[in-house]
C-alpha cells in the first residue's frame, strides 16, 4: 500500500526554496514508493541528474518514467522540456511514460497521480513554445507544452485519485488494454489516437459512422498531408474495434466499450 504522505524532515530543513523542496519531495516520494505500472515491479529506480527526458527507469521491464509534480491540479496543458527533444524521441519511439503527481503543499501528501503511456504521446499532443527572447540566459530555446485535451481519455490511468489508491491490479489492467499501440510506427499510431479521441468528444456511447466523418475537418487540420481523411478514419475504427476499443453493431454503427 502506497504512503502518500510526502514528508520529509531532512529535505523540509536542507532547503530554502519552495520549488527546490516541492521537486525534492516529490521525486524522494516516487523513487520509495512507486512501482512500476507497467510490470508491477515494486520500485522505480532513479536516473542519473540531467538524463535527457526521463527521470526513472524499471530495471525489469526498462520502461522509461518523467515526472511531473504542481501543487494545483493539472490542466489543459502541461509545461515539458525542448520540443526539438521531445519530437526525436516521438519519432524514434523514445518518448517516456508520464506521471502526473497532484499534491498539497500545506499537507506535504499526494491527491492525484495518473500515468499517461509512453504510446499515448504522438505529435498532435504537442504544442511548441515562443522561443526564449535575446535577453534571456538561454536565448533562443524552444521548448513545449504536452496537450492533455489532445490525449484520449483511455491515455489517463489513474494511480491516485483523491487520496484513494487504485489498485494495482486495475492500473495495470488499464495498461495492458492500450498496449496494442506500442507495437505500431509513430505516425500510425498518432492516426489511431486521434480518431479515438474525436469520437470520444462526441460525448455519445454510441455513434454512426456518419459521426467519425464530422471530425474530418479535425482530422485534416492534424493531418494536412493526408487526402484521403474518409479512408483513414474507416481504418482507425476498424483497429479499435479488432482491440476491443469500440464494437460494430451493425452496418455504419459502433458501440464505445
Amino acid at each position: 500500500m502506497l504512503n502518500l504522505s510526502l514528508y520529509n524532515n531532512e529535505i523540509l530543513e536542507h532547503y530554502k526554496s519552495n520549488s527546490q523542496i516541492a521537486r525534492r519531495l516529490t521525486e524522494d516520494w516516487c523513487s520509495s514508493e512507486m512501482y512500476c505500472p507497467t510490470c508491477l515491479n515494486e520500485n522505480l529506480s532513479n536516473h542519473p541528474n540531467n538524463q535527457k527526458v526521463s527521470d526513472f527507469f524499471c530495471e525489469h521491464c526498462k520502461n522509461e518514467f518523467q515526472l511531473k509534480s504542481s501543487s494545483n491540479k493539472f490542466g489543459t496543458r502541461v509545461t515539458d522540456g525542448a520540443y526539438g527533444t521531445m519530437m526525436e524521441f516521438i519519432n524514434s519511439n523514445r518518448t517516456p511514460n508520464f506521471l502526473l503527481l497532484h499534491y498539497s503543499k500545506d499537507e506535504w501528501i499526494v491527491k492525484n497521480m495518473f500515468l499517461i503511456p509512453k504510446f499515448f504521446i504522438s505529435s498532435s499532443a504537442i504544442e511548441v513554445r515562443n522561443a526564449l527572447s535575446a535577453t534571456a540566459r538561454r536565448a533562443g530555446w524552444v521548448g513545449c507544452n504536452i496537450l492533455l485535451t489532445k490525449i484520449p481519455e483511455n491515455g489517463k490511468i489513474p494511480i491516485i485519485k483523491n487520496e484513494r489508491i487504485i489498485d494495482k491490479a486495475e492500473v495495470h489492467k488499464n495498461w495492458k488494454k492500450m498496449n496494442f499501440l506500442n507495437s505500431k510506427k509513430p505516425d500510425l499510431r498518432g492516426w489511431t489516437l486521434d480518431v479515438l479521441k474525436s469520437i470520444e468528444d462526441l460525448r455519445k456511447d454510441e455513434f454512426t459512422l456518419k459521426d467519425a466523418y464530422g471530425n474530418k475537418k479535425y482530422l485534416m487540420k492534424l493531418h494536412p498531408d493526408n487526402h484521403h481523411i474518409e479512408a483513414k478514419i474507416r481504418q482507425q475504427l476498424q483497429i479499435l474495434r479488432d482491440n476491443n476499443i469500440i464494437q460494430f453493431t451493425s452496418k455504419g454503427k459502433y458501440k464505445m466499450l
